[in-house]
C-alpha cells in the first residue's frame, strides 16, 4: 500500500502513463518520488557474500562432566586406572613366594613379626570366646588330644606344646569344675613367637562343645571341639585331621589369605571403577572366581603336607581315606552342599581320590624312617591277633 503523500504526487504520472509519452513523463517525475525515511530505517540491509550460505547448526551446550568430546576426561581416568594397576600388579610380582612343602606360588605379604601380633590377638578372642567350655589339662579327652599333638609336633621337629592347663581358684574349683579361668596359666606372655615365624611353642584348647564338628589350627593355637571326636573314632583319626589343621599353620595359609584379601579387593574396585559394576556383584565375582578356589587349593595342599606329617609321626595314612569318608556320611546327613564351587572345602569325593593318590608316598616316608619300623610291626601283629583276642 502507498502512503497517502506519495499518492497525491504520483496520481498524475499514473494519469499520464496511459498517453504515449507517459513513460518519458513518469521517468522525469521518478526523481521526485520519495519515500518515507521510516520504512528505509526498518528495513535491515544484506551485505554482499560471495561463499555459499551456511545452514543453520544445532550446538550443544557442553556439560561439567564431558567438556572435551575428543574424550580427554575418559582417558585421563583410563591412564590413573593403568597406573595404579600397573603399581599393584608390580608390588603383586615382587611379593610372590613359593610354598616350600608343595612349590605352589602365592602372595604373601605377611612379615613373620607380624604374624607373631596376630597370633596374640587370635590367642585371646579364642580364650574369650570360648569361655566356660575349655577343657583343663589333667582331662582325659584333653590328655587324649596332646598326645597325638605331641607326637606330630615332635617327630617334625615343628616345636612343642606350651602348657595349656588353665588357672582357677580354690573357690571357683568347689563351686563348678568348669568354672575355672584359663587365661593366665597357659596365657603367651608378651609377644612370642609362633610356628609360622620360626617359633617353637604351640597352644591348644580342646573346647567342650559336642554341637561342633571341626577342629582348627592358626597362627600356633590349635583348637579341637568335643564334637569331631566321634568321627575320628581313635588315635588315627584324630591325628589324620590334626595333621591336615597343623599342615595349615607350616603352610601360612591363614597369613596367605590375610595377604590375598587385599588382592580380591583390588579386583572388586577395579570391576567397579572400570566396568561399573554393583559392589554386591564385583563381591560374589571376586568370592566365587578367586577366594573360594584359593581356599579348596589350601585344603588340597594340607592334604598333602598332613599326610606326610602323620606318616613322619607313624600314624596310618589310611585313616585319613577313612576318617574322610566317615565325614562325608555325617556332612550327607546334615544337609551339606553338594556344589563344590561354592564351598570352602572340596568335594568329599575329590578329596579322598586325592588322599588315596597320597597313600604310596606317605607308606614310602613311613618305611624310611627307624622310629615307624617297630611300631608298624607292632600295630601289624595287633591286626593280626586281635580277632583272635575278640
Amino acid at each position: 500500500m502507498i502512503p497517502a503523500r506519495t499518492w497525491t504526487k504520483a496520481a498524475p504520472i499514473l494519469r499520464a502513463s496511459r498517453g504515449t509519452w507517459g513513460l518519458a513523463a513518469l521517468a522525469g517525475n521518478y526523481s521526485r518520488i520519495r519515500l518515507p525515511t521510516s520504512s528505509l530505517a526498518s528495513t535491515p540491509l544484506r551485505q554482499l557474500s560471495t561463499s555459499s550460505p551456511r545452514r543453520a547448526q544445532y550446538t550443544r551446550f557442553p556439560s561439567g562432566t564431558h567438556r572435551h568430546p575428543s574424550g580427554e576426561v575418559i582417558d585421563s581416568r583410563m591412564k590413573i586406572v593403568i597406573a595404579i594397576a600397573a603399581l599393584g600388579g608390580t608390588y603383586y610380582v615382587v611379593h610372590l613366594e613359593q610354598v616350600p612343602e608343595t612349590g605352589r606360588w602365592r602372595f604373601m605379604d605377611i612379615s613373620p613379626k607380624y604374624e607373631t601380633k596376630l597370633a596374640q590377638v587370635a590367642y585371646d578372642e579364642l580364650l574369650n570366646e570360648f569361655r566356660g567350655k575349655i577343657l583343663p589339662s589333667n582331662h582325659s579327652v584333653t590328655r587324649h588330644v596332646q598326645r597325638v599333638v605331641s607326637r606330630i609336633l615332635e617327630s617334625s621337629d615343628l616345636g612343642q606344646l606350651r602348657s595349656s592347663e588353665p588357672r582357677r581358684s580354690l573357690v571357683e574349683a568347689l563351686d563348678d569344675f568348669w568354672s575355672e579361668d584359663p587365661f593366665t596359666s597357659g596365657r603367651p606372655s608378651g609377644e612370642s613367637s609362633t610356628p609360622e615365624s620360626g617359633g617353637k611353642e604351640w597352644n591348644l584348647l580342646v573346647v567342650n562343645d559336642p554341637s561342633v564338628v571341626n577342629a582348627m589350627a592358626t597362627f600356633g593355637n590349635i583348637v579341637v571341639f568335643t564334637g569331631i571326636l566321634p568321627i575320628c573314632k581313635d588315635e588315627q583319626g584324630l591325628a589324620a585331621v590334626l595333621g591336615h589343621e597343623i599342615a595349615h599353620v607350616v603352610a601360612r595359609h591363614a597369613s596367605e589369605r590375610y595377604s590375598s584379601s587385599k588382592v580380591f579387593l583390588a579386583v572388586a574396585v577395579l570391576l567397579q571403577t572400570v566396568f561399573g559394576f554393583d559392589f554386591g556383584i564385583t563381591n560374589l565375582i571376586s568370592t566365587v572366581l578367586l577366594e573360594l578356589p584359593n581356599s579348596r587349593t589350601q585344603e588340597y595342599e594340607a592334604d598333602t603336607i598332613g599326610m606326610q606329617l602323620t606318616a613322619k609321626a607313624c600314624f596310618d595314612p589310611q585313616a585319613a581315606v577313612e576318617m574322610h569318608a566317615r565325614l562325608a556320611q555325617y556332612e550327607k546327613a546334615h544337609g551339606a552342599t553338594s556344589l563344590e564351587f561354592l564351598r570352602t572345602h572340596p568335594g568329599a569325593e575329590r578329596r579322598i581320590k586325592h588322599l588315596e593318590e597320597l597313600i604310596p608316598a606317605a607308606y614310602s616316608t613311613q618305611a624310611s624312617s627307624p622310629q615307624c619300623a617297630g611300631m608298624q610291626d607292632s600295630v601289624s601283629r595287633f591286626r593280626e591277633f586281635a580277632p583272635k583276642w575278640m
